[in-house]
């Protein structure tokens, strides 16, 4: 038996669903000895179809969002390397200076 489809994510087997479920009514027992079978099968194609379609396109956000979080991770690596540069810089300078001085 198939979940409660939702209209909304299955908008292209709403018909197939419903001619199944009215066959699934008008024939009580006869659905049990397959007279709804055919429309079951092209109800899961139709349903297999709809989620290859969802599941590429978020697959193709899913690495949109992975570079966008890739770039913002490099950029951040990028200026702690600087910060640490110039810190290292400032430590060398500091380190001069006390030998100078003494």
């Amino acid at each position: 038996m198939h979940p409660a489809l939702a209209d909304h994510l299955n908008p292209g087997c709403v018909d197939l669903a419903e001619r199944l479920m009215s066959c699934h009514t008008e024939n009580r027992w006869a659905k049990f000895f397959g007279k709804c079978n055919a429309l079951s099968e092209a109800l899961n194609r139709c349903l297999d179809g709809e989620f290859e379609v969802r599941r590429k396109e978020q697959l193709v956000e899913a690495r949109k969002r992975k570079a966008r979080i890739k770039a913002i991770w490099d950029e951040t690596k990028a200026d702690d390397e600087e910060h640490i540069a110039f810190e290292r810089a400032q430590r060398e300078r500091a380190q001069a200076r006390q030998k100078q001085d003494q």
